[in-house]
């Protein structure tokens, strides 16, 4: 597994990031017109952003993108799914017994560094930042904090990759025991019914 997540998930992620980023820049309408900044780093922003699925909203997609922008960012978005639900996860897994504190000791330095990061880069105060940070490991990106500068917008196209990981890495374990308690509960309805049949 490790020669795989090493190598290959590396080469994989870089590449979807490199098409995502291609589409961004060429395709008209992609992103805000009055987006501001560089045109490249707001490319990998929303590559990156649109593959691991956190999406903030801010400036991309674009209110003039074309049907052939939808069809792109549907089909990165299936990319960045399979991506990082599948390989991603299982990385995610599996480092977390190699690194010292575990998943807490790596979920709690990544927040330090996130609230760092972006206290310096955007101004956010702590707890923006901490906010911001959290929003971003977990997916779910509401928009209401978002990078503006060129700076931000790089460090949270990189960081978001990174908490991801730690976020999947710390909820590992909750994952799994909800996988088991469901089979058990799913394995012990069929033995109780005597035929065979599930029973739910």
């Amino acid at each position: 597994m490790a020669e795989f997540a090493g190598g290959r998930l590396l080469l994989l992620g870089s590449s979807l990031i490199a098409i995502g980023t291609a589409g961004f820049y060429h395709l008209p309408g992609m992103i805000e017109a009055d987006a501001g900044g560089s045109r490249l780093v707001n490319s990998i922003y929303c590559s990156t952003m649109t593959l691991t699925t956190v999406g903030y909203g801010d400036i991309c997609p674009g209110a003039n993108m074309d049907i052939i922008g939808r069809a792109f960012i549907v089909a990165l978005s299936f990319c960045g799914l399979g991506m990082f639900c599948g390989p991603v996860m299982d990385f995610a897994s599996s480092w977390t017994h190699d690194v010292p504190g575990g998943a807490i000791g790596a979920a709690l330095t990544t927040l330090a560094l996130g609230i760092g990061l972006f206290t310096v880069l955007e101004d956010f105060t702590e707890t923006e930042a901490a906010y911001f940070t959290i929003v971003t490991g977990t997916t779910i990106g509401f928009g209401d904090r978002s990078p503006t500068s060129d700076a931000g917008k790089i460090a949270a196209a990189v960081f978001a990759i990174l908490v991801i990981n730690v976020t999947g890495g710390l909820l590992e374990p909750a994952a799994s025991f909800l996988s088991s308690y469901c089979m058990r509960k799913d394995a012990a309805a069929i033995e109780g019914n005597g035929n065979g049949k599930k029973v739910l």
